[in-house]
């Protein structure tokens, strides 16, 4: 059915004329209120009228051209998504840790300061007491020198091991011939080694005032006694080192800087360590020891 044709229907519906067969219904009106046209009944029935109604509200849409058709835009082509670049982070190395080197183990040390007493361990060798005293010259140890045939007032410790270092400062000024004051490494009368300040003007052996480095073994004296003259002439700090059966002698003259003079080399089982003061003509002549050190050597 087409448009034009259903709404002509749906007029002459809506005006009353449209034929329909009579039917017999208990809702129907009496007969003399129907019209008659043309020997037909007609009659406007509401519920035709209803149906009329839909059928022209569903003719309506049946007949009305669908609506375009809304074209779907084509999807984009999707690109890949580009690579992300991948920056590789920097390696970090480590900071190593710094070892540090294990701190030096102190080696066993004594030190004498010469204070009003001596400190126990100390052995006098033919000791003159009139001729030394911690109290002439405070702070310090001082020897009157003297002369004869045996060395007097030697002043003696037993050494701490067979290797050790001894050293002392020593204010003297020796004037006469085979003064001497200094370190002492003794085993008897017949050996022993000597490092001190000490005058001799013998010739071709001799310095006049200089350190000496003596080594006196079975009676007999060593060829050199690595006689070393310095600035100074009225003190001198004095150290000898011993290591197997060898001394290094060495000296200076402000207590920092050390210059060894030689060495020498001894045979003596159980040798002792100290100072020794003496070996003079005339007597009168003193030496002030400020300290006396030994150091336990490996």
């Amino acid at each position: 059915m087409n448009a034009r044709r259903f709404f002509a229907i749906l007029a002459a519906a809506s005006a009353g004329i449209l034929p329909f067969p009579r039917l017999t219904h208990a809702s129907d009106p009496p007969p003399d209120r129907l019209r008659r046209q043309g020997g037909t009944i007609m009659r406007p029935h509401p519920r035709h009228f209803a149906v009329l109604m839909i059928c022209a509200l569903l003719g309506t849409a049946c007949s009305s051209p669908p609506p375009p058709a809304t074209a779907t835009p084509a999807p984009s082509p999707s690109l890949p998504p580009s690579p992300t670049p991948t920056i590789p982070l920097p390696t970090v190395k480590p900071i190593p840790t710094a070892t540090l080197a294990p701190a030096p183990t102190p080696l066993p040390t004594y030190r004498e300061e010469f204070e009003k007493t001596l400190a126990p361990g100390w052995t006098w060798i033919r000791e003159r007491p009139t001729r030394w005293s911690l109290t002439s010259n405070p702070g310090y140890l001082t020897i009157t020198l003297e002369g004869g045939t045996f060395h007097r007032n030697l002043l003696v410790r037993d050494a701490p091991s067979p290797n050790f270092e001894i050293s002392t400062h020593v204010l003297f000024t020796p004037k006469s011939n085979f003064q001497f004051a200094g370190l002492l490494v003794y085993d008897s009368d017949e050996s022993m080694a000597t490092l001190g300040r000490a005058f001799c003007n013998l010739t071709g052996k001799c310095r006049g005032n200089a350190i000496y480095f003596d080594n006196l073994q079975d009676g007999q004296y060593a060829a050199s006694n690595f006689a070393t003259t310095t600035v100074a002439l009225d003190h001198a700090y004095l150290r000898i080192r011993k290591i197997g059966t060898t001394l290094t002698g060495a000296y200076s003259e402000d207590g920092k800087s050390w210059k060894t003079i030689g060495e020498q080399f001894i045979h003596m089982e159980t040798p002792r360590v100290g100072l020794m003061a003496g070996q003079s003509n005339v007597v009168g002549a003193e030496a002030m020891f400020d300290y006396f050190e030994v150091v336990e050597l490996p």
